[in-house]
């Protein structure tokens, strides 16, 4: 019989957006039982006995993560609660003080962040590495010549047994339709928390949207599809062999950001250039 020692603990965590949830499953779910929710409301009903820990974001539609926290007081004193936001305000942090949650964390959760502070709120230094993994799911890469993108793809890391080994045959197929639109939705997810973004959506090659557009709808996505297309052409002019890593516009007081990953790409507008190099190096963090 497993005892209650070595059982893998059950977190519960609440966001509205499905990358979101997606990219935190994903991360987690070697090492603990993820349960998700999409709302307050669907998080209450998701509570069971094995629950050990709730991840919330707080700004949700409907029942917040302060509200949802503040109903787990009742229904479920002894859960620990701990937050997740893309901006922690001082008002915030009153609230969860009073409430008694663990703590605020910002968003993009960083591994680096997560993993300690899960073990130290788990009291289980046993279930999760002491590194900070690959947070990006598993994505194929197309194989040479046989790649229908116009659109360039950044380098696949080396991961044991596929490429980059000596003696080690390189395993490289096309990314599924389904794979390519679960990858855009995370990175969308995680680029809209950034400080200074205002829009983002993901393209596939021809430029049209993955995920759900708004300003940057598919009429946008064509002349975008041209932009990344000229650049790739470029390239040979500049004596340069390297992948396309971003281009990026100035219009003022607004900059857009266009990064390509495998199997389309991603365009940002933010309101400043530094929101743009903080863009650049969120994607380059998740595509290097």
């Amino acid at each position: 019989m497993t005892s209650a020692a070595t059982r893998r603990p059950t977190i519960l965590i609440v966001d509205d957006s499905p990358g979101v949830l997606q990219n935190l499953e994903y991360l987690l779910a070697p090492h603990l039982n993820v349960v998700t929710a999409e709302s307050g409301a669907a998080a209450l009903q998701a509570m069971t006995s094995d629950t050990a820990l709730v991840l919330t974001d707080v700004r949700m539609p409907g029942m917040s993560g302060v509200d949802l926290a503040r109903q787990l007081r009742v229904t479920h004193p002894a859960v620990p609660v701990a937050f997740m936001t893309g901006i922690i305000e001082a008002d915030l942090r009153a609230e969860a003080q009073e409430l008694d949650v663990l703590d605020v964390l910002r968003k993009p959760l960083r591994p680096g962040v997560l993993f300690p502070a899960l073990q130290g709120w788990l009291g289980r230094r046993d279930v999760l590495p002491a590194d900070a993994p690959d947070v990006r799911p598993p994505q194929a890469r197309p194989t040479t010549g046989h790649s229908t993108a116009s659109i360039p793809a950044a380098p696949a890391p080396a991961r044991p047994g596929v490429g980059g080994g000596a003696g080690v045959a390189t395993v490289s197929v096309p990314p599924t339709p389904e794979r390519v639109r679960q990858q855009a939705q995370m990175f969308v997810a995680g680029l809209s928390v950034l400080p200074g973004v205002t829009a983002a959506c993901a393209f596939d090659p021809q430029g049209e949207p993955l995920t759900s557009p708004d300003l940057l709808n598919a009429q946008v996505g064509t002349y975008l599809k041209f932009l990344l297309t000229a650049a790739q052409t470029l390239a040979p002019h500049l004596r340069t062999t390297l992948p396309l890593k971003a281009a990026q516009m100035e219009f003022q007081d607004r900059v857009l950001v266009v990064c390509p990953f495998d199997g389309g790409f991603a365009a940002v507008l933010v309101r400043d250039t530094p929101g743009a190099s903080s863009v650049k190096a969120w994607m380059r963090s998740r595509m290097t």
